[in-house]
């Protein structure tokens, strides 16, 4: 394999990095299912299913404007500090709810729900802008696969401890074991080499780059169809969460039982990842890969109502498959979706989908959620929504051949 090679041609300053940076991604994914599970199973337990989507939604907002905070910081210093800083003070702000709702005071458990969605990214974001300016491109493109794989392993063995110690301990101890957890990367991303800056110096705003009405179309399309995904994705996790709180009501059967979802879905993004992208991708066009993915959503929504009397578990699945075919297939098709755009556009085309609308689509579909419960109706509006991805993906590629023959 070439990252093999590339090791075999390394230094050993390059090597100590790139163990260090490995160990801290596989932390950082490790820790998730610990924290989400016990975050989920508090939050709950005091407030119930139904007040998820008003957490989603002001999650959305504290997460922008950390990001903001945080890239502010990271221009005047090193990547690990920025770090560390959001680390600290991510576990503060959980273990702080996490105490106050032990000691009485419900309102305590909005906290470790709203900040295990912003903590986990502001850490994966922040490792890879260190890897983004620690190797080359060259180099990173390289190290994608195995660390993808790093943090699906993370993931895996992250659910299986979750499962463990709820079983064992209670959800209170896994909460507690997770914000050590959180903290222990620190500890080996301070041993990586400093780096100062950002991942890419844009000479214009990022929406100006965008130069031309056709591809500002080309990009629309592509924005429209990420913005669909938060809609079906976030729809279907409401969906999970309202049967699972109805299934499930003990405390520690509720955070041992989703250890042992997420290590399923994590299991799967890894098979994902490295069985059926390598197999696929060659094999079958990128506008067929497109199409198949909502498809697959469609039938597996079918799937699911047709086994509606088998109690959770057909939410379950269809939970699972979503989830770990986002992390997998959809993301790495986006990514193929910018490849024929020049650099300078990429990087507006990535700021509008990834950064705007991505975190648009989640607001409002949680405003949509807060209002509309009906399991009808989100069934009916998850159909609409795949139905009208497969037509932009139509006119996406059909737009696309025109533009880049």
């Amino acid at each position: 394999m070439k990252f093999f090679e590339l090791w075999k041609q390394s230094d050993s300053k390059f090597r100590k990095n790139l163990v260090f940076f490995f160990l801290s991604y596989f932390l950082v994914l490790f820790n998730y299912p610990l924290i989400r599970a016990s975050g989920t199973t508090l939050f709950f337990e005091a407030f119930g299913a139904k007040s998820s989507p008003i957490a989603m939604f002001v999650s959305v907002f504290f997460l922008a404007l950390s990001i903001l905070i945080c890239n502010k910081i990271q221009k005047a210093s090193s990547v690990q500090k920025v770090f560390m800083v959001a680390t600290v003070f991510s576990a503060l702000v959980m273990g702080g709810g996490s105490l106050a709702f032990l000691s009485g005071t419900k309102s305590g458990a909005w906290l470790p729900f709203i900040w295990k969605e912003i903590y986990i990214v502001l850490q994966v974001h922040l490792l890879l802008a260190y890897a983004n300016n620690m190797f080359t491109k060259e180099e990173f493109k390289l190290l994608l696969g195995p660390v993808g794989a790093a943090g699906s392993i993370g993931g895996i063995l992250g659910g299986i401890l979750t499962s463990f110690l709820s079983e064992k301990a209670g959800t209170n101890f896994v909460m507690g074991t997770g914000i050590v957890f959180v903290l222990m990367p620190v500890i080996f991303f301070l041993l990586t080499e400093p780096v100062k800056g950002q991942t890419e110096v844009a000479k214009k705003s990022p929406l100006s780059s965008l130069d031309s009405g056709a591809i500002r179309k080309y990009v629309f399309y592509v924005a429209l169809v990420v913005f669909l995904t938060q809609f079906v994705i976030n729809i279907a996790d409401f969906m999970f969460h309202i049967k699972f709180e109805a299934t499930i009501t003990s405390s520690q059967e509720r955070t041992a039982y989703l250890g042992q979802l997420y290590s399923l879905t994590n299991f799967l993004t890894l098979i994902f990842q490295v069985v059926l992208l390598p197999l696929i991708l060659p094999r079958v066009s990128e506008k067929n890969f497109h199409i198949f993915i909502p498809v697959s959503y469609l039938l597996s929504i079918a799937l699911m109502l047709s086994g509606s009397g088998l109690g959770l578990l057909p939410i379950a699945g269809l939970f699972t498959y979503l989830k770990a075919a986002d992390y997998s297939l959809f993301s790495s098709g986006k990514e193929l979706l910018y490849q024929p755009l020049k650099p300078e556009q990429k990087y507006g085309a990535k700021y509008l989908t990834d950064m705007l609308v991505y975190r648009a689509g989640k607001a409002v579909v949680a405003l949509v959620l807060i209002y509309l419960q009906s399991s009808t109706i989100l069934n009916m509006l998850m159909f609409i929504f795949l139905l009208a991805w497969i037509f932009l993906i139509i006119r996406l590629f059909k737009l696309q051949r025109q533009l880049f023959p």
